[in-house]
């Protein structure tokens, strides 16, 4: 977010007049949510219990912590957008997977597979001495003698 892109008209190529607000976390976008209220724009806030909702018209309590959870609320509004507009009901389902709203580094998507680094190692000792302990037998840790 830039200062001043809802409230400063000098500049032309950032000035933005949105109808309404979408934030993710009030306690990051507070800067947005301050011109917001300047400028007379309605604030919809997904909410957590730690958030502060001054300047938020409409807090939606949930979890804002993830970006799993973050991308489930979003395709969760963007559904029930649509069955309000009527472009998706009970006969025609919305087919679009709740995985399309999560964000993916195309890097990682590309990089393959790597085994951990203790992996393929063998840890059964075949192959390493006769089995045998081949130290002196140690004191009693403190077990009960009889």
């Amino acid at each position: 977010f830039i200062p001043g892109r809802f409230t400063n008209h000098i500049h032309r190529n950032t000035f933005r007049e949105p109808r309404i607000l979408l934030i993710a976390d009030p306690r990051s976008d507070h800067q947005a949510i301050t011109e917001a209220r300047y400028a007379n724009i309605p604030v919809i806030a997904f909410c957590d219990t730690d958030s502060s909702i001054e300047g938020v018209d409409v807090a939606i309590p949930c979890n804002n912590k993830g970006k799993l959870a973050i991308g489930l609320l979003f395709w969760l509004l963007a559904r029930e957008l649509l069955t309000m507009r009527g472009t998706v009901n009970e006969a025609n389902p919305w087919t679009e997977i709740v995985d399309l709203f999560f964000y993916r580094d195309p890097d990682e998507i590309e990089k393959p597979k790597e085994a951990p680094a203790g992996e393929n190692q063998d840890w059964t000792g075949a192959g390493e001495g006769t089995g045998e302990w081949s130290g002196p037998a140690g004191e009693d840790w403190g077990g009960y003698s009889a």
